[in-house]
């Protein structure tokens, strides 16, 4: 498995009826990304288990717009204490599928 850390500010938005947050990938873990011999799903997403702080999860991150997204759920934002605009220190195991 590997392992891909990277630190990025948490964004957060309106969206229809609810507010998303999300963490963009840098170059660098883009790069790392794209590069990656790994099957990919719906939407291209690359699936990966997630770590921040405390909290981990299985999930994807999703390219878009020249780099991926990590979508950040409210039970994680509460359960680290995150408010939009923190950096946030993201562990990314890729999960071969």
């Amino acid at each position: 498995m590997l392992r891909v850390t990277f630190t990025a500010p948490l964004g957060g938005g309106q969206h229809g009826q609810g507010f998303y947050t999300w963490v963009e990938t840098d170059e660098e873990t883009t790069d790392l990304l794209n590069d990656l011999p790994v099957p990919r799903v719906g939407f291209q997403a690359i699936k990966c288990q997630a770590t921040i702080g405390k909290t981990t999860w299985k999930t994807s991150v999703f390219p878009n717009k020249g780099n991926f997204l990590l979508l950040v759920a409210g039970r994680v934002r509460k359960a680290e204490n995150l408010e939009v605009d923190d950096p946030v220190t993201v562990h990314l195991d890729i999960l071969a599928t």
